[in-house]
C-alpha cells in the first residue's frame, strides 16, 4: 500500500485547505495521522487514488513523497497488537513506525518496515494468519 507523506505549513486552516482540495478531486482519505515540527506539519496518508492524488498535489506544488506501507487488518482481536508486534519482532523485522485506522468497519494497523524486507514481513504476516488489506 502507498502512504503519502506531505510537508505543509504550519499555520492554520492550511490541513483544512488541504482536504478540502482532495474532497473537491474525489479523492477520499482512508488513514490521516499528522506530525508537527518546529517548522512545518507532516501528514501521513492513504487515499483511494494514490496515483490521481500524487499527481494532483505535484501540480499543486505541494511537497511530499511516497512510501510503501503494510496495511493489517486487526480483526476486532483484542490481542492483535501485540501478536502483530510479537511477530514481527520474533522474525527480527524492527518496526519504523506505525498507526491504526479505520476502513470500512475495518480496523487496521498500518506499519512501516524497511524498504528491502517489506515483502518478507508480508510473507511472515501472512504465514501466521494475518490479513493484509490491499
Amino acid at each position: 500500500m502507498i502512504q503519502l507523506s506531505v510537508f505543509l505549513e504550519d499555520r492554520p486552516g492550511v490541513l483544512a485547505k488541504f482536504v478540502k482540495l482532495l474532497m473537491d478531486n474525489k479523492i477520499f482519505i482512508r488513514a490521516l495521522t499528522v506530525a508537527k515540527t518546529s517548522e512545518y506539519g507532516l501528514l501521513l496518508l492513504l487515499v483511494d487514488k494514490p496515483d490521481d492524488c500524487i499527481n494532483l498535489l505535484e501540480k499543486e506544488d505541494y511537497l511530499l513523497s511516497t512510501t510503501e506501507v503494510i496495511a493489517i487488518k486487526l480483526n476486532d482481536k483484542p490481542d492483535a497488537l501485540y501478536l502483530i508486534t510479537k511477530t514481527l519482532g520474533d522474525n527480527k523485522i524492527n518496526i519504523d513506525y506505525c498507526y491504526s485506522t479505520l476502513v470500512k468497519n475495518d480496523s487496521m494497523l498500518i506499519v512501516r518496515v524497511e524498504e528491502d524486507i517489506i515483502e518478507d514481513a508480508i510473507q511472515i504476516l501472512q504465514k501466521n494468519k494475518f490479513t493484509i488489506a490491499d
